[in-house]
């Protein structure tokens, strides 16, 4: 979640835009939603920013989500919580702090909330306030918005000829209108490559024609490592900036590279610097090379690299340096995120770094290598989506660390086991019983063919599986599991251990819905006086086995 208040720096050269503009206050006036739909580069998020920034007597509160990951936009929409000053607790889980913000703004005006970067209509179910207090602005490249009816729908294309032209003016503070006319016909009226040559000609002082023979050079030169989403027009710009950015700052094209492996906005430079190897200790005149030039946007503590320049970063590595700046990005997002996630203080560090952690581990995904710090990377970030509440987000992302481990230890090592038994866990709570049967048996499978297996693992597999057999109607199979799971914990740690006194009372669960009330009775007795024994009268587990028992009386007495 990010606030314009607290974090967007206003951009100071917007120029132009004023139909859009517009139109984009008169769709908002008609009480709903309003996409701006256009390609990567266009500007669309500056036009929802300056709206803001042109009304901000309308507006109490303006909000910005991000909304290109699904899951990143379940951590933004939630904690806008705290800007809105609702009463939660810090372990709240997301989908609850995410109904309570959608009340909010359902209940109260003078808002403003922007949804950037939105895939499709899809995404957004459940996000949207369906009553329209506030106004709502939508970011996307997604076309399916074409055919969505609840929402306006501007087009958000290049700067026209004269707009474009009136830019480079303005953003260089020169006067020769023919170069700069030229130079915007060159650039195609793109919105980025505008910005980027601008900036370099304000800072180096060269004129608007000099440049246009440099860009003319470049264009001519450019090799076909360019991303197809990526218009030449705007490579060749980039080039050029980087060129010189090589010239006075290593720590400059270093901090470039590191961001294509991360998240577009909220870079956490300084903590980034700390846990990076391929970063020197002090990155100032790298962040002062690349700002001076347009290349990122800085903001106290942290910066934003827009994604085709990131894109632009990561097609001039070679396959070495991509491996070698992927295995390290997530080592430092890693060092980085919340270890002992019992603390809640770490919390809020982990929402921050969520983005990063997932597009750090997603490169080494789509690089198709295996890593032990992207491995250990998303099984913290999995934990910590699971104990927000966040289980769809936990499910993705165990996805993609059985993805990682099987390419990094072997689909039949015991870590691939583990990843799979975390993975069954969060399926049973969505609800995917079948599918978490098959996880579980499949890792209560690889852990029974290690050399030296591993047989408390193996108890609590087992014992997992009970647990989804028993909701599937399978009670004969959910009573083999649980009574192999009571075997191995009695072995290991006795009769009288409380482990050993779960199982138990697991049984007597499924003892009872077969109708072998006195098996039950037994199971439920031998769990409650471990229970009292070592957990005391008070804990939770003494009293669930008391109310069984109570319940058990109560069907005897009826």
């Amino acid at each position: 979640m990010i606030d314009f208040f607290l974090t967007h720096r206003r951009n100071l050269h917007f120029t132009g835009r004023k139909p859009i503009l517009k139109d984009l206050e008169e769709g908002l006036k008609e009480g709903g939603a309003v996409v701006l739909l256009g390609p990567d580069g266009m500007g669309k998020s500056a036009i929802a920013e300056e709206h803001g920034r042109i009304h901000v007597d309308r507006y109490d509160l303006r909000l910005w989500v991000r909304a290109t990951d699904g899951t990143v936009l379940a951590s933004d929409y939630a904690g806008l919580a705290e800007v809105l000053g609702i009463p939660h607790q810090e372990d709240s889980d997301l989908g609850d702090l995410a109904g309570s913000v959608r009340t909010w703004l359902e209940e109260n005006d003078r808002w403003l909330l922007i949804f950037d970067d939105v895939p499709s209509p899809e995404v957004l179910v459940g996000y949207l306030p369906l009553a329209r207090c506030g106004d709502v602005i939508i970011t996307s490249k997604g076309r399916g918005w074409l055919g969505a009816s609840a929402a306006a729908i501007i087009e958000v294309g290049r700067l026209d000829h004269l707009e474009a032209a009136a830019f480079l003016l303005s953003r260089t503070g020169q006067e020769d209108r023919a170069a700069s006319e030229k130079l915007a016909e060159f650039l195609e009226g793109n919105p980025l490559a505008l910005e980027l040559a601008g900036a370099y000609i304000r800072w180096t002082r060269i004129s608007l024609s000099r440049y246009l023979d440099a860009y003319k050079k470049r264009f001519g030169e450019l090799s076909g490592r360019t991303p197809p989403e990526c218009p030449k027009a705007l490579a060749a710009v980039l080039e050029i900036s980087m060129e010189q950015v090589r010239a006075v700052s290593q720590e400059g094209v270093d901090l470039l590279n590191l961001s294509a492996f991360l998240a577009s906005e909220d870079l956490p430079i300084d903590l980034l610097v700390k846990t990076s190897a391929l970063l020197p200790e002090s990155v100032d005149l790298g962040l002062s090379a690349l700002d001076k030039r347009g290349l990122v946007r800085r903001d106290e503590g942290s910066l934003s690299v827009h994604p085709l320049i990131q894109a632009l970063a990561f097609s001039r590595l070679d396959d070495d340096s991509r491996e070698t700046w992927a295995d390290e990005t997530v080592r430092s997002v890693g060092g980085a995120f919340g270890s002992y996630l019992g603390d809640l203080s770490t919390w809020p560090e982990c929402s921050r770094l969520l983005p990063h952690a997932l597009a750090a581990s997603k490169c080494i995904e789509d690089l198709g290598i295996g890593s032990e710090p992207a491995s250990l990377l998303l099984n913290q970030v999995g934990l910590y989506l699971h104990r927000r509440g966040d289980f769809a987000g936990a499910k993705v992302v165990l996805e993609r660390l059985l993805v990682v481990d099987e390419k990094f230890y072997g689909p039949g090592h015991s870590e691939v086991a583990t990843d799979l038994n975390n993975l069954g866990s969060v399926l049973r709570v969505l609800g995917n019983l079948v599918e978490a049967k098959e996880i579980f048996e499949r890792a209560i499978a690889i852990e029974e063919a290690q050399a030296t297996p591993d047989r408390l693992k193996i108890a609590i597999r087992a014992n997992n599986l009970g647990t989804v057999l028993r909701a599937l109607g399978d009670l004969d199979g959910a009573l083999v599991a649980f009574e192999r799971a009571l075997a191995i914990d009695r072995d290991a740690y006795g009769p009288n251990h409380f482990k050993t006194a779960i199982r138990l009372n697991n049984l007597g669960d499924v003892l009872l819905e077969m109708g072998d009330i006195d098996g039950a009775k037994d199971s439920y007795q031998r769990a409650l006086r471990v229970f009292e024994q070592f957990l005391g009268p008070g804990h939770h587990y003494t009293q669930r086995a008391r109310e069984n028992l109570d319940t058990l009386s109560q069907r005897g007495s009826d």
